[in-house]
C-alpha cells in the first residue's frame, strides 16, 4: 500500500467518521426539540385543565350563593 492510498483512506475514514458525527447531533436535536414538544404540549394541556376546573368552581360558587340568596328571600317572606 503507498502512502497515497493510506493518505486517500485515512482522509476518507475522517470524512466519514465527521458525517457520523454530525449525523448523531442532527438526530440528539430533533430528539430534544420533539421532547421540547410534548413537554410544551403537557404544559398547554395541564393549564387548560387548571383554566377549566377554575371557571367551573366560580360557577359553582355563583351557583351556591344565587342558592343561598333564593333561600334567604323565602325565609325573609315567611316572616
Amino acid at each position: 500500500m503507498t502512502n497515497y492510498e493510506k493518505d486517500q483512506l485515512d482522509k476518507a475514514i475522517e470524512e466519514q467518521n465527521a458525517e457520523f458525527q454530525a449525523r448523531k447531533a442532527r438526530e440528539a436535536a430533533v430528539r430534544k426539540n420533539h421532547q421540547m414538544d410534548i413537554l410544551r404540549q403537557m404544559n398547554d394541556k395541564d393549564r387548560l385543565q387548571r383554566m377549566f376546573l377554575q371557571e367551573k368552581m366560580y360557577e359553582d360558587r355563583a351557583a351556591k350563593l344565587a342558592e343561598l340568596e333564593y333561600q334567604r328571600r323565602i325565609d325573609m317572606d315567611k316572616t
